[in-house]
């Protein structure tokens, strides 16, 4: 795994040496329209959302829903145009990677649509990642970004908690989110992103031990890329638990202040998860209902 704690370029440095720098550049500016190099995020600005797959086609089906997130610039990985997609949001469409191969196959085949404004580096420990890149992933990052910054692409990475396990062979599982941070996943991920999403919805039933883990996850991220946009992980049936709205909007009260938004996984049975077992896209559609109330 790459450790180096050197100093993390900032995103208009990798760029300028791009073709698309510029263009890239400008893309940031208007897609995120502020800065996230402060310590920490206000808990009075907008969040910034990100759905992916089903959740996507629920979000949008659903008309409360669906207005609560206009104008909110949600980031939404989907493996179709954004036709599905009101306009209203205006969201940013971004193209989920398992593998850096799959990564680089796509920017080099020149398929990828121009409504794709993003590049997502989704690692975990599951079959879709090999082997090499659970146990040494900060080997790929600084690749991947080069090739997506290349084309002019934002690079979101997402890494798993599960990755510990691999990385580090007979860790504690009472203390892998500990270890987590030891291995600094949240850095090497961070170093060279545009956005990171830190996966801390295990956890999100236990207010206490997922705010702890997201507050010194996301400080991580930010020593070593202070201008790298964080989000963090809540789910509506983390890792095949039972989650509530109130689970959620606990997790996400304790964390608004130092986090600029919310992976929002709603899953449902597949391959990708595995350990699902319901289909619940009313608990997002409650936990935004109640947000926006406040």
């Amino acid at each position: 795994m790459s450790r180096a704690r050197n100093e993390a370029p900032s995103i208009r440095t990798v760029w300028s040496t791009a073709a698309a720098g510029v263009a890239a550049t400008a893309l940031v500016t208007g897609l995120f329209g502020f800065s996230s190099s402060c310590a920490e995020a206000s808990p009075l600005k907008p969040l910034r959302w990100l759905f992916n797959g089903p959740g996507v086609a629920a979000m949008a089906a659903d008309a409360e829903a669906s207005r609560l997130l206009d104008n909110t610039q949600p980031f939404v990985m989907w493996g179709r145009a954004l036709d599905g997609v009101p306009q209203s949001w205006n969201a940013v469409h971004a193209l989920s990677c398992k593998s850096f191969s799959d990564i680089r196959i796509a920017l080099e085949s020149g398929s990828i649509g121009p409504e794709v404004k993003g590049i997502m580096y989704d690692y975990e420990k599951w079959r879709f990642t090999p082997e090499d890149e659970q146990r040494n992933p900060g080997a790929y990052l600084k690749k991947a970004a080069d090739l997506a910054h290349l084309k002019g692409y934002l690079f979101l990475t997402a890494p798993a908690v599960n990755l510990v396990t691999v990385m580090a062979p007979g860790v504690d599982r009472n203390r892998l989110y500990e270890t987590y941070l030891q291995l600094g996943i949240a850095a090497d991920a961070a170093r060279y992103a545009d956005v990171v999403d830190i996966q801390a919805q295990r956890y999100e039933r236990d207010t206490e031990i997922y705010a702890s883990f997201v507050r010194q996850a996301a400080a991580q991220a930010r020593q070593a890329n202070p201008k790298v946009l964080v989000l963090a992980g809540v789910s509506t049936e983390p890792i095949g638990q039972q989650a509530t709205a109130d689970d959620i909007l606990n997790a996400i009260a304790a964390t608004r202040d130092v986090v600029d938004g919310y992976w929002f996984n709603i899953p449902q049975p597949s391959d990708y998860s595995p350990a699902a077992k319901e289909f619940r896209p009313d608990i997002a559609v409650e936990v935004l209902r109640r947000l926006s109330a406040h």
